[in-house]
């Protein structure tokens, strides 16, 4: 869910930043006032890179080949626990599930089991099963809500 959402507001970023500069391209250029003789005109700045990370590429580049691959190696591990460790904070929290789980028990009650249990399991399509048949007869829509509901907070479980 989260990385469905999270490629929906990247998708959102990129429509409204290319969105953006092609509406701002297609306007006619506003007349400003001109520069004073004594300033000169301003030209496309070339950004230098900070004197610490210009001695440290320069530092990197006099090193030998071995030692460059083995810093690189030390780089790429360092990375990849770093991606590690993002990956592990991205399970939900079990207070948020909780919460989730209720609202969706309440509103979609399969998908509010399936929440709880991470998986599909007997209760899921009990569930399924239950939301079926209320769609037949809507007055029975309660009975999976309650059934959803009592699973969420355990107190039952058909597994």
């Amino acid at each position: 869910m989260k990385k469905i959402t999270t490629q929906f507001l990247s998708l959102l970023f990129v429509v409204s930043v290319s969105a953006s500069s092609v509406s701002a391209a297609s306007l006619p250029a506003m007349a400003s006032e001109p520069a004073p003789a004594s300033q000169p005109a301003a030209t496309t700045a070339t950004a230098e890179p900070d004197p610490e990370v210009k001695s440290a590429l320069d530092d990197f580049k006099n090193l030998s080949k071995s030692e460059k691959k083995s810093r690189l190696k030390e780089a790429k591990k360092a990375f990849k626990a770093f991606k590690a460790q993002r990956r592990g904070k991205r399970e939900m929290d079990d207070d948020v599930r909780l919460v989730l789980a209720v609202i969706f028990a309440i509103l979609i009650p399969p998908l509010g089991v399936w929440i709880k249990e991470k998986e599909l399991t007997i209760n899921t399509l009990v569930s399924l099963l239950l939301c079926i048949l209320a769609f037949i007869t809507f007055a029975l829509w309660l009975i999976p809500v309650i059934f959803s509901l009592l699973v969420v907070f355990d107190v039952i479980s058909l597994a």
